[in-house]
Formats: C-alpha cells, structure tokens, sequence
C-alpha cells in the first residue's frame, strides 16, 4: 500500500471516530492528500502518484504522519476545504519561522536534559525567565553569569524524582524520563487512559445565535492554542488574542502563530481589566482558554458563569496533563508531555540511540490545535442550529493517548523533516521584519502578525 493510499484510509476512519464525539451532523468534507513538491511531482516519479510505503514525513517511533494527517484534516472537513498538502506539513510541524532570513530560537540556554545522581533524565523547560529563575532558586544557584554547566554538576548530585517533585511543588517544569512500562503504571495514567480524545458537555440552555462572523476570544500562550486560533483566523473568524502585559511570550510562537489575529492587553486582576474581560466575552462566539485549569476561574471566570453571563458561548479548554486524576491542573508542555509518559524513552530505545529521542516535532500541540479548531467550529455551527452553552475539552496527554493507541514504538532512523521551500514557505512583511514561514495547513492567510498588545479590545463586527 502507498503512502498516500495507506493516510488516506487512515484520515477515513479518524475522522468517522472523531465525528462520533461531538454532537450533530458530521461534516460532508472528506479531504484528500494532495503534494505539490517538486521532488514528488509526476515528472519525478517512476511510477506517478505514488509513493512508497517509507515515504513518511517524519521519522518517528510513533505515527506522527498520521496524527498530523487527522488534525489538520478535521480542521478542513469542518470548513469545507478539500484538499490537504503534504508538502505544507513538515514547516508548519517544525514551527520554521524566519525573520529576514534567520531562524528564530526555539529553545532557552538552560532548556532540555539532564543526567541525575541516580543515572537517570529530567527534562527541564526554562523558555519563559520566571521558570528559568525558579529552577536556578531551587538549585540554590543565581547571578546572571550562571551556566548550563553549573546546572549539570548541579542536578548531577540529585535523584530524578526528587528533582521533579521539588520543582513541582515550586510552580517549575520539570519531567523526569519514564519507560511506557512505568507511565502505564501511575496513577495518573489509570485515571486518564480512558478518556475521549475530546470531550462535549452542555453548560445550560441559551438560544441559537444566529449566523454572523464568528468572534474568537483566545486566550492563549505557547502553541496549541494559538494554533487553534490562528485556525480559526485563516477560516475567517475574526480572532482577538488576548494576553497581560505582566505575562511572558515566546517570540516564536507568537510569530508563527499570530496569522490574521488581532491582539490585546488586559490585565483581569484588576476591577477595569476584569470588566474589559467580560463585556468581550459577553459578545464572544468561542472562548478559547488554553491557560492552566483554573486559573481564569481564580478571578472570576469560569465557563459556567459565562453560560449565565452569555448564554450561547462555545468554551473550548486546552491544557496538558488534563483536569482529571493525581496531577489534575499539573503545568506542563508538548515536550514535557513527551518526557513524562514514555514517549521520549520509547523513541530512544526504538531508534537505538544513547540520547533522549523525542518525537521529531511538536505533535502534541500542533495536533491538539487542530482538533480544537474542528471542535470549535463544529459546536459553533451546532450552537446556531439547536442552542445551547457547550464546554470543549481536550488535553496534550488525551493527544499522546491517541497518537499511541495508533501503535507503536516501531524501530526508525531519525532524520529532520524535510522541507521544499520552493512550494511549501512564504514570505509577508510584519512590524517584526520581513517574516517567512508555512503556507497554512487549513485556510489562507489574512493579515501578518501583529505585536502584542496593539489592538483595542473590541470588536470588529
């Protein structure tokens, strides 16, 4: 079976199981693969449109081919778009974002992995500056001259779950490196194993909206909820992100994310920002609140109170490690997703190397974005038809589930995606410089990205 023939079969199911979680009709759209790159055109082909069975885009100890395919595929269904181009999938996957031709870090100094005491990893994630300080306070070192050797011969003379636990227990990202065998076995996996890839409850009765532009309220870091966002935008929602001054970016992210969004500061701990948050929501047609579990409903928000407030909102939540079971709530990451369940080890045992081998990109987010995108507009178009208050729920580690219940880990030789630039980037000037980065998975672009905090915090229609 082909590449293409064996994805294709494959989107068929995914989409028929994804379709039976939410509520209403599911969309007609079934979208096909289509590659526009030069290397697999028709005139380079010995046998035209095919492709072989270990023509993967990425080398993986999982099906990452497949869980990307899904997402982006139920993103389409939902907006009717027919077509998904393989060619687009690795730049959109690997976040490849320039600015005036360089590329823009991903990582922080002090991010990644680390040898313990007791010979085992932690991973740590320092990409925003308090999580860096909090890791350099609790490792009882400071002073801007710190290097990542001295974090080293630090964490070098403590035991890995002693070192996860501590950082933990201090708001820190730290995960220590499990086998499959020993994440199957937590608590935490036994109370999330069975969860719905995403899950649909009704919040109240409201009447149906009628049919108008939607508004998106995103509330979102990082990358899968702005992935969902920038989604939504490419699909003609009209996206107003909104963050707080006080609050750490990733410039990346906020770069290769921002797509056809506006953006807004409002700072909800404060009587006036809190009033600037609810008359937004109160005209809002989604939600999207990828923040930790609980923390907007800390001040005041919470998605059964905007079922009172405004009746006919469609909440859509994203976070990690879910919001139910012993780490309930936990802060957490697509890598450090990875680390914490058996992903990360399962890629190293099945590549054979001696190094921690994540998954080949940020799957868990990108997909995670994706699905929430497809929910989004599903329930919106649901809520226009029957009524309603609904609450979306989806979660990094539902995503990792789903991805491994495709099977796996198979044997592979990792190898970076690759990228045909010709047909598969694109270049759009931007208050940031001149930006190049994936033509879009889903929809098609609208506007550059724009800086934090540049728009008003209104509506457009």
């Amino acid at each position: 079976m082909s590449w293409v023939e064996r994805v294709t079969k494959n989107l068929e199911s995914d989409l028929d199981s994804l379709w039976s979680l939410l509520p209403g009709d599911a969309p007609t759209t079934r979208p096909s693969i289509i590659d526009t790159s030069t290397e697999h055109s028709s005139a380079n082909r010995t046998k035209p449109d095919e492709q072989t069975e270990h023509d993967q885009v990425f080398s993986s100890a999982f099906d990452v081919d497949r869980l990307a395919i899904a997402s982006a595929g139920a993103a389409a269904s939902v907006a009717g778009q027919p077509t998904i181009d393989r060619t687009r999938l690795a730049p959109t996957f690997s976040t490849l974002t320039e600015i005036d031709g360089s590329p823009i870090p991903k990582w922080a100094d002090l991010s990644g992995y680390y040898r313990t005491g007791d010979e085992r990893t932690v991973q740590l994630h320092c990409n925003f500056p308090h999580h860096r300080d909090g890791v350099l306070d609790a490792l009882g070192l400071s002073g801007t001259d710190t290097t990542r050797v001295d974090v080293e011969n630090a964490i070098a003379t403590l035991g890995a779950l002693e070192l996860e636990t501590m950082l933990l227990e201090r708001g820190m990202i730290c995960a220590m490196i499990r086998s499959l065998d020993e994440w199957g076995h937590h608590p935490h996996a036994a109370a999330t194993n069975g969860l719905p890839l995403i899950s649909v409850s009704r919040l109240g009765d409201a009447p149906a909206r009628p049919k108008r532009q939607t508004r998106v309220l995103d509330c979102s870091r990082v990358l899968a909820g702005p992935v969902a966002g920038q989604t939504l935008a490419a699909q003609g929602a009209d996206v107003l992100r909104l963050g707080a001054d006080h609050l750490p970016a990733v410039p990346i992210c906020v770069m290769s994310t921002g797509f056809g969004k506006r953006n807004t500061s409002v700072d909800v701990r404060t009587p006036s920002g809190a009033a600037t948050m609810r008359a937004l929501l109160g005209d809002a047609d989604v939600w999207l609140d990828a923040y930790r579990p609980g923390a907007f409903a800390e001040h005041g928000f919470s998605p059964e109170g905007l079922a009172d407030d405004a009746p006919g909102c469609v909440v859509v939540q994203l976070c990690a490690f879910d919001w139910d079971g012993l780490w309930a709530g936990r802060r957490g990451f697509d890598s450090i997703v990875q680390s914490t369940t058996g992903i990360v080890d399962a890629g190293t045992v099945a590549a054979g190397r001696g190094e921690p081998t994540p998954l080949p990109v940020q799957a868990l987010d990108y997909a995670t974005g994706y699905f929430a995108a497809a929910a989004a507009t599903h329930m919106v178009n649901h809520q226009r038809n029957v009524g309603g208050s609904w609450l979306v729920r989806l979660s990094l580690l539902r995503t990792r589930n789903h991805l491994v219940s495709f099977g796996g880990p198979h044997t592979f030789a990792p190898k970076t995606p690759t990228v045909d630039r010709s047909v598969a980037l694109h270049t759009i000037e931007s208050t940031f410089g001149e930006l190049t980065t994936s033509l879009p998975l889903v929809g098609s672009v609208t506007a550059a990205p724009s800086e934090l905090g540049t728009s008003s915090a209104e509506w457009i229609a």
